[in-house]
């Protein structure tokens, strides 16, 4: 069995993109030197992580080239590239169908529904998302305090729970003075102290239903509801492997791997993805 060194990297790594570490490896003093390359995931389109939020698996022309690939494969360099089995990314064409269709998305079983998940092991809570049993968590791992889940606002104003192991954020815009009037009737300067509330605690951190307006309850809640449902959200969600849909983009995902080239597909965050209540996630 022949040993041979893997250069692990980003493709901006070694240079502003994958075309400029090739050059660098063609160099003489660089033959033989690596007889395998660990192209870590930001070669994908991606938004966040690193690249291992993946939105699809096509190449970032920012990065890299199937003629960067190519070269490499030219060279007797072995490709490793990442295919990321637990989630995807919120901007994803099947979470943004999602968001857009609601329950008439095809997409609506591709990620993990937490209430359809916890159905008849807990209690559902006033946020709108069921609170498991403790007995069930307690061999359960998360990656981070609290439940793993981010609450999605559907076309309909209903909001509900997807499961997020990994990175969330969701980011609200702030209308402007004149949006304000619009959507109360306030006049300007009442408008002013309204835009000014919510920018100050919006830059505290405070959540949107933490947010108290004593001189203006109902022209505060309109600005609310205008919020909620101009949100933005980022993060990686996680797939339900027990839908046929998760399984052909899996299929199609190592196909595309296998064309660009990649003898080696390193499955990242596989062992978060069969989830059962009350027994361990790995």
């Amino acid at each position: 069995m022949n040993l041979s060194v893997m250069l692990n990297a980003y493709p901006d790594s070694m240079g502003g993109n994958l075309g400029e570490t090739v050059e660098i490896l063609k160099l003489p003093q660089m033959k033989n030197v690596f007889g395998s390359f660990y192209i870590l995931p930001s070669i994908f389109h991606s938004d966040l992580d690193r690249g291992f939020s993946v939105i699809d698996y096509n190449l970032n022309k920012q990065f890299a080239t199937q003629q960067d690939l190519d070269e490499l494969i030219q060279m007797k360099i072995e490709l490793k590239l990442d295919f990321v089995l637990n989630h995807a990314s919120v901007l994803s064409n099947q979470f943004q169908d999602i968001l857009k269709n609601g329950e008439k998305s095809q997409y609506k079983d591709f990620f993990i529904n937490w209430n359809t998940f916890w159905d008849g092991n807990g209690e559902m809570t006033a946020q709108g998302y069921i609170q498991p049993q403790k007995e069930l968590l307690e061999q359960m791992f998360f990656r981070k305090p609290g439940l793993p889940l981010l609450m999605v606002r559907m076309p309909d104003g209903k909001k509900v729970p997807y499961w997020n192991t990994f990175y969330q954020k969701t980011e609200y815009k702030i209308p402007t003075v004149q949006q304000i009037m619009q959507l109360t009737a306030l006049q300007y300067a009442e408008a002013v102290w309204v835009y000014e509330k919510f920018s100050c605690a919006i830059q505290r951190g405070k959540q949107l239903g933490e947010i108290e307006f004593h001189k203006y309850p109902m022209e505060g809640k309109k600005v609310l509801d205008w919020m909620d449902q101009n949100c933005e959200y980022l993060g990686q969600m996680d797939l339900n492997i027990k839908s046929p849909l998760v399984w052909q983009f899996y299929e199609k995902t190592l196909e595309t791997l296998s064309k660009y080239g990649a003898g080696i597909v390193r499955l990242d965050a596989f062992a978060y993805a069969p989830k059962t209540p009350g027994k361990k996630i790995f």
